[in-house]
């Protein structure tokens, strides 16, 4: 069984350019299936290609987005209540009662700590979701993988990326590239 333990991106917004051959540094779009090499044992695929092209990986990256957008946008009024409460400060701190400018810095003082709280919450939720989904991912994926393996009668299939923490791919027949074909099996399920 083929095991995934590749430290994966962060749902890139588009997949990182992979260094080697012109047909590994081909976009990302532009992928096609390449026959297999007559007598490969090993192949390849390129993980956050995979990723960020199957639709599989792709309602991951929404719900992922989804979350955040919710998540962030009440950091944004934490914080333009917090800029308003310090402009407001700054502007009437010379024409207001000193116990009154004293609470005033105790609430912004009080605000800021919240909004930090509330943004190590946020980048909490954040990480979980991204590391639920992945974890969803891979459950879905390496079935799909094995069998593919097994299909092509191949030793392994490895999975690289660019990311630190991943296989480089320096240089490469294209017909061991066995990542546009992993896509469309993925997007055929139903």
């Amino acid at each position: 069984m083929v095991m995934l333990s590749v430290a994966w991106p962060a749902f890139a917004q588009t997949a990182p350019p992979v260094t080697g051959t012109p047909a590994a540094q081909a976009p990302a779009t532009a992928k096609a299936i390449v026959p297999l090499p007559t007598g490969a044992k090993v192949a390849f695929v390129n993980l956050q290609f995979v990723f960020n092209e199957s639709e599989l990986g792709k309602q991951g990256q929404v719900r992922w987005r989804l979350l955040n957008d919710k998540l962030f946008s009440n950091l944004n009024a934490r914080t333009k209540e917090i800029d308003g409460l310090s402009e407001k400060i700054k502007t009437q701190q010379t024409v207001i009662d000193e116990a009154l400018l004293r609470a005033w810095n105790q609430d912004l003082a009080r605000l800021q700590r919240e909004a930090q709280f509330a943004q190590q919450e946020a980048q909490v939720q954040s990480d979980q979701m991204q590391q639920e989904l992945l974890r969803e991912f891979e459950k879905k994926i390496l079935p799909v993988i094995e069998a593919l393996r097994a299909e092509k009668g191949l030793h392994a299939i490895v999975g690289v990326q660019s990311e630190p923490g991943g296989l480089t791919l320096l240089s490469s027949e294209p017909g061991i590239d066995l990542s546009a074909e992993l896509v469309k099996r993925l997007n055929g399920q139903k």
